[in-house]
């Protein structure tokens, strides 16, 4: 007869690994050396915690795309609000006149005479037709012509660095808006562009440059070349404005007081110019959220915000 198992027994078997209790659920594992940390979360604990902040990711994107969509709801309603009040405004019905022409009464004839009747021909001669007013026509495919309706230039051109890739201006906010990037251009690079523009060949012209010339120049010099660009824009077109900086990510306290004080020296000399002036330091800071990996260029939503910013500056 087998004595049973006691406790000197129990403890001699041979054991691979110790009993570990995980910080998370409190559930123990076993087969782990017996150094390890006091700090131990199981496997499916870390995928639990991988998988929550995956969820909490995919939620800030989706509170991220509803406010954009509210946004552009938004702005869709008010664009539509305004043509419905232009439309009817502009088509005011007038007062209707009717003529009431009295009709013609058939002489009487003195009664208990006799009256000859003569047969008339079978196609009497009509009278001719009252004069109406004039039928007032028009093409109503005259929107679809090649040809401008209007003779005035209400050209707009943004030209910039690489920034403004993705700007995009919608076609019932403002029209014949068109944008030409220069990726990697500086002040010079902008100044030679503007060269192969004829003079008033653009009604309002946007400029967003500077943040590439922050690194190979001194302050002062930057401030005198800028001068110099707007002095020429403002030979090219009747309205400038300028677009401020935006601010970098993971560059340091050198580049972000350099583009700080740009941005701070250009929003106070353009409004001592009356220049319009585009404030985009005030959305993109803290923003991470607006740029793209490498804490420079915008995103699709960094670029929608610079958009609607510029769009707002424009002159109606």
């Amino acid at each position: 007869m087998t004595s049973p198992l006691n406790v000197s027994s129990i403890c001699a078997l041979p054991v691979e690994g110790s009993f570990i209790c995980c910080v998370s659920c409190s559930m123990y594992s076993s087969g782990f050396p017996a150094d390890i940390v006091d700090s131990f979360t199981c496997q499916k604990c870390l995928v639990n915690l991988e998988l929550v902040g995956k969820i909490r990711e995919l939620e800030d994107r989706v509170r991220n795309l509803i406010a954009i969509r509210q946004t552009e709801n938004w702005i869709d309603s008010v664009c539509l609000d305004n043509s419905a009040t232009s439309d009817s405004a502009s088509v005011s019905p007038g007062p209707t006149v009717v003529s009431a022409r009295p009709k013609s009464a058939a002489p009487i004839q003195p009664q208990g005479e006799w009256v000859t009747v003569r047969r008339g021909s079978k196609n009497p001669k009509c009278s001719p037709p009252a004069p109406r007013s004039p039928i007032r026509t028009q093409n109503r495919f005259s929107a679809l012509c090649s040809a401008p309706v209007e003779t005035e230039n209400k050209k707009v051109l943004i030209i910039g660095d690489s920034i403004v890739r993705n700007v995009r201006i919608p076609n019932y906010v403002k029209p014949a808006v068109h944008v030409k990037c220069l990726a990697g251009a500086k002040i010079s690079g902008i100044e030679a562009a503007l060269d192969r523009v004829a003079d008033d060949e653009v009604s309002t012209l946007l400029l967003h440059v500077g943040t590439n010339d922050i690194y190979s120049q001194q302050s002062e010099v930057l401030k005198r070349n800028f001068i110099s660009l707007c002095i020429k824009a403002k030979r090219k077109c009747r309205n400038l404005v300028v677009s401020g900086p935006l601010p970098r990510l993971y560059r340091g306290d050198v580049i972000y007081s350099r583009l700080h004080s740009l941005h701070c020296w250009l929003e106070t000399w353009c409004a001592n110019k009356s220049i319009a002036f585009v404030n985009n330091w005030d959305d993109f800071w803290e923003r991470p959220g607006f740029f793209r990996r490498d804490g420079l260029h915008p995103n699709w939503r960094g670029s929608y915000v610079l958009s609607q910013n510029m769009a707002a500056k424009l002159p109606g």
